[in-house]
């Protein structure tokens, strides 16, 4: 297992962001302050983010992320976060949705409870995101 609070503080120090902006960014994308108080998911996420941005700016070399595919998403994501993924396939199944790519759900994730993506909705959220689909399902 790497250690991704490491890679981050490390990334922090390769885009050179102040203290302000650094945690501003993890609050964007986590809703946490702190490296220490994410799961680790989050922290992997937090870090890839992170990366991309240093190859973005010609700070770092690309590299293989490990949780680019869906598959391997899907795997490391919680209960909650699979209920809402079979809610949406269902929804889409059902004719009630066009689109059901990842980039559509975290779209309507973004605008439901304001979570930069699924992966970062936090218990309230998903259970908030789960009725609505649930509503959305029942509606004509």
């Amino acid at each position: 297992m790497t250690n991704n609070i490491a890679a981050i503080h490390t990334l922090k120090s390769k885009l050179q962001l102040s203290d302000d902006d650094y945690r501003a960014l993890l609050m964007n994308l986590t809703g946490k302050s702190s490296s220490k108080d994410m799961t680790p998911v989050q922290q992997e996420a937090v870090r890839d983010h992170m990366q991309q941005l240093a190859v973005k700016l010609g700070l770092a070399k690309s590299t293989r992320s490990r949780r680019n595919t869906f598959a391997q998403s899907k795997q490391s994501a919680s209960p909650k976060e699979r209920k809402v993924w079979a809610l949406w396939n269902q929804l889409y199944r059902d004719g009630k949705l066009r689109d059901n790519s990842a980039a559509s759900l975290n779209a309507w994730v973004q605008r439901t409870v304001g979570a930069a993506a699924l992966r970062f909705a936090n218990g309230a959220q998903l259970d908030t995101l789960i009725e609505g689909l649930k509503s959305w399902g029942e509606r004509e």
